[in-house]
């Protein structure tokens, strides 16, 4: 048993024995020494009504905190087990960004009951994020950042910074704006605390900002902020009015959630079944369909792709004696081949290109010369091989042939097709496995009765 694991149990057993023994004090001292992952994590051993104790004794900050963290259905029993005026005073002390995460996720009754809970500023701030489309930068902001005029000298900004600093997500980067409410800078908190009282904020800030718009897909701020090593990013509207930030641990968990996303594309599915899965009060019935609601189409397409393969394969039939020869034995070893190197240099391609704003040819010619160099050599072998098990010497010529030529072309397709969606601006996830499969299959099979019908006539 590791450090961390043992560190739980016993942080369970003592909660336990608080809770048993009406130590309600005590357990809020003991807890407050705890990082709020872990108090998550021990709840998670406890039932329902054991659970609510917890969280009735914890400090509002932590509380808060717990809330942020908790799974929707989670939240909803807080809030509904939970004296409103204590509620009410907790959900004032959330971060408004992941207020808004959590409310997308529950039925319309339950968020409006939560919205009606808080205060006319915090309701319409949540009802601003709630409207942005899902997986949007506005969808992901907070607005808990700290804003100062271009014309305050330092002692004003800090100010500024004391007032407000309680209530922002950061206080690391000082956002500045103008007279008209443009952003037109930033400052960090170290240059703001470091100069002269009466130095201007225009001549500390920094004018070269990187920002994000509201309605930018939200990987457009994962890419920046990695790029830049920022802690924060600014989510601005088309007049350049700063409406909030977008944090590095919300990147983090941005980053999670489109990675196992575009994994589940790539599989041929959709997150579909991947919220299905996520979710635990999901039925087995809900699954299921989710799954097959995201797998079918690309098995349709497969269906239709094997058909016609099969057609094209058929103008073999003149060529061959169905009696003698034993061409057909080697078609899953041609597929396999060709469909194996497209999916890897898909993957690769995928993968590059959705980090990188341009399309890489270096990767492209790359990929090209591995598709020729491994089809080389995988012929070779091949060849090798048939030509002391195969009597007929035109089958091991047709199947070596046929195995570097689909090998070029499978790599070829594999990272071209990705390319493609980058230049139209799409996902090159969306590229799936089963369709770059597909059109391999249907591409194999051309290049294998070409070059049959060519040495067996």
């Amino acid at each position: 048993m590791d450090k961390n694991q043992e560190g739980s149990r016993e942080l369970l057993s003592e909660a336990k024995e608080l809770i048993f023994n009406n130590k309600y004090h005590e357990l809020r001292e003991m807890l407050e020494e705890y990082h709020v992952m872990d108090i998550l994590d021990m709840m998670e051993q406890l039932d329902e009504e054991m659970k609510q104790r917890v969280f009735d004794c914890l400090t509002i900050d932590l509380a808060a905190q717990v809330l942020e963290e908790s799974e929707p259905e989670q939240f909803k029993s807080f809030v509904i087990n939970t004296d409103p005026e204590h509620i009410i005073t907790i959900l004032e002390n959330m971060s408004l960004g992941d207020l808004a995460d959590i409310l997308k996720e529950l039925e319309p009754e339950s968020r409006e009951a939560v919205i009606g809970l808080l205060n006319d500023e915090d309701s319409k701030a949540i009802k601003e994020l709630l409207f942005y489309e899902e997986d949007t930068s506005g969808s992901t902001m907070t607005t808990g950042y700290i804003s100062v005029y271009k014309d305050m000298n330092a002692q004003q900004a800090i100010k500024v910074v004391r007032t407000e600093g309680q209530e922002a997500d950061t206080i690391y980067y000082i956002y500045v704006v103008d007279d008209e409410g443009s952003l037109v800078g930033v400052v960090s908190l170290k240059d703001l605390i470091t100069a002269r009282d009466s130095a201007l904020v225009e001549d500390l800030m920094v004018e070269n900002i990187i920002s994000v718009g509201e309605n930018d897909d939200r990987e457009e701020a994962v890419r920046l902020v990695s790029k830049y090593d920022l802690l924060a990013i600014p989510v601005v509207d088309s007049l350049n009015h700063i409406k909030g930030i977008i944090m590095v641990d919300d990147i983090i968990d941005v980053i999670e959630e489109e990675n196992t996303e575009d994994m589940y594309k790539f599989a041929g599915s959709s997150e579909h079944e991947r919220d299905a899965i996520d979710d635990e009060n999901s039925t087995f019935f809900e699954q299921v369909t989710s799954s097959v609601r995201g797998r079918l189409p690309w098995l349709i397409l497969t269906i239709l792709g094997g058909l016609v393969a099969a057609k094209v394969f058929t103008l073999l039939e003149s060529y061959v004696n169905y009696t003698s020869g034993t061409i057909f034995y080697y078609v899953p070893l041609i597929i396999g081949m060709g469909g194996n190197i497209g999916s890897q240099a898909a993957a690769v391609t995928a993968i590059v290109l959705n980090s990188n704003e341009k399309i890489n040819t270096k990767l492209i010619n790359k990929e090209l010369v591995v598709g020729l160099i491994t089809g080389v050599v995988c012929a070779v072998i091949a060849g090798v091989i048939l030509y002391f098990f195969e009597p007929e010497r035109s089958i091991y010529m047709i199947v070596s042939i046929t195995i570097l030529i689909n090998m070029v072309v499978g790599a070829s397709i594999g990272v071209l097709i990705p390319s493609i969606v980058k230049k139209l601006d799409e996902d090159t996830f969306f590229v799936s496995t089963p369709l770059i499969t597909t059109i391999l299959d249907i591409v194999g099979i051309a290049i294998y009765t070409v070059v049959a019908v060519l040495i067996l006539r």
